[in-house]
């Protein structure tokens, strides 16, 4: 079962707010939109939700207009001016399910009173860089540690995670007699040891 519940719900997601969520600015590549859309698919598969993405421009050819790419309902305003008002169409496509993604106060409100459920970018943000995170090996950057491949090298931590070592006498080693040369060579040649 998803984040949502049992009810399918449909989150309607600006592409543009989240990419400047994330301190992407001015014109938005069709790559990175697509990246976009591959990550709210993933959420789509993960969480059980449907999801419909409005994004500004023109439609991309992998993702036309009110047509689904990898489980996303892609939807697209012409101008950025024009985001509002079709995230709301979409809104009102999903019906009672819907559920609006915005950082937008006046949008929210309004959405609010229209008897629609909203949820801040941030909060979405969290729900979709969930699915990126690798179990285990990551540090707080989620870079692997690229030394101990993952692995907890702080030999105190990894002695408390084991439990306490049974005592042992340490015993020296008798150092092994040395070797006289063999060969001729080695007779010729004094060897530092």
């Amino acid at each position: 079962m998803g984040l949502f519940g049992k009810s399918k719900r449909t989150m309607v997601v600006s592409i543009d707010a989240l990419l400047a969520s994330k301190g992407v600015r001015g014109n938005v590549a069709p790559r990175q939109q697509l990246q976009v859309l591959r990550a709210l698919s993933r959420v789509v598969q993960r969480e059980k939700v449907n999801v419909t993405a409005v994004i500004a421009g023109k439609p991309l050819n992998k993702a036309p207009h009110n047509k689904k790419f990898d489980h996303v309902r892609v939807r697209y305003a012409k101008t950025n001016d024009k985001i509002g008002s079709q995230l709301i169409k979409a809104l009102k496509q999903a019906g009672s399910a819907g559920v609006l993604v915005t950082e937008d106060p006046a949008l929210e409100k309004k959405v609010i009173r229209g008897g629609s459920d909203t949820l801040r970018i941030f909060t979405f943000r969290k729900l979709l860089d969930d699915g990126n995170d690798n179990a285990g090996g990551q540090n707080a950057g989620g870079n692997r540690d690229r030394n101990s491949g993952g692995r907890n090298n702080n030999r105190r931590d990894r002695d408390r995670d084991r439990g306490p070592r049974p005592e042992r006498k340490q015993q020296r080693q008798p150092k092994p007699a040395k070797k006289q040369p063999d060969d001729e060579i080695s007779q010729m040649i004094d060897l530092v040891d």
